[in-house]
């Protein structure tokens, strides 16, 4: 996992970096000069958790998804955020302490479902289909609500993302398309397992022009 968080880095770097822009976005560039910024507090880590249809929409940077349901540990430490879908990274969804943003973060283990008892994360990769179930969800910097009740001691925050929105470029909204392959933590068999494509900085113009 520590190979993936070190491959996003370099992603996110080369595509913030692209010297290939239009004269609006070289404005968005000047306007949002760093859009990931490392947030330290509570949070909840979605990356080993697979996703539920909820029947609603989600908007996503001006353009609308599926929205998908994960339930996730809360965890505490230091995360990585993207600041244009959070803005103030220490601000809860509704400003109590009874919701908490979802960030990411490398962890050997983590809890996870059903149990809750810590185990190792698994990386791997699994190709999107048109199949119910067989695409991926994103639910990073995404509002979570806090559950009342601690399961083996772990507190629980129920996560609302986008399915098959990629977290990657950080600028725009993306889809994923069937065919394209998905990282995620999420168990085999997990339906819209958490995760997303990593594109890398030649594949810009290709995504653009794919976004719906």
């Amino acid at each position: 996992m520590k190979k993936l968080l070190l491959t996003t880095l370099f992603a996110i770097v080369a595509l913030s970096s692209c010297e290939n822009v239009t004269k609006e976005e070289k404005k968005e560039e000047s306007t949002h000069q760093r859009a990931l910024q490392l947030y330290h507090g509570k949070f909840a880590f979605c990356g080993a958790s697979p996703a539920t249809l909820t029947g609603n929409k989600i908007v996503v940077q001006g353009d609308t998804f599926l929205e998908g349901c994960a339930t996730c540990p809360v965890m505490e430490g230091t995360a990585l955020v993207n600041t244009l879908l959070v803005g103030d990274p220490y601000v809860t969804p509704d400003s109590t302490d009874k919701t908490v943003w979802s960030y990411f973060w490398y962890y050997d283990s983590v809890p996870q479902a059903p149990t809750w008892v810590s185990l190792p994360t698994v990386n791997r990769t699994f190709t999107i289909t048109e199949k119910p179930g067989g695409g991926m969800s994103n639910m990073w910097c995404m509002p979570c609500k806090i559950l009342p009740n601690k399961v083996n001691g772990v507190t629980l925050a129920k996560c609302y993302g986008p399915i098959n929105e990629l977290a990657l470029p950080l600028r725009t909204s993306i889809r994923a398309l069937p065919g394209e392959t998905s990282v995620t933590q999420a168990p085999i068999g997990a339906t819209y397992p958490v995760g997303t494509i990593v594109p890398d900085a030649d594949s810009t113009k290709h995504y653009k022009k794919l976004k719906k």
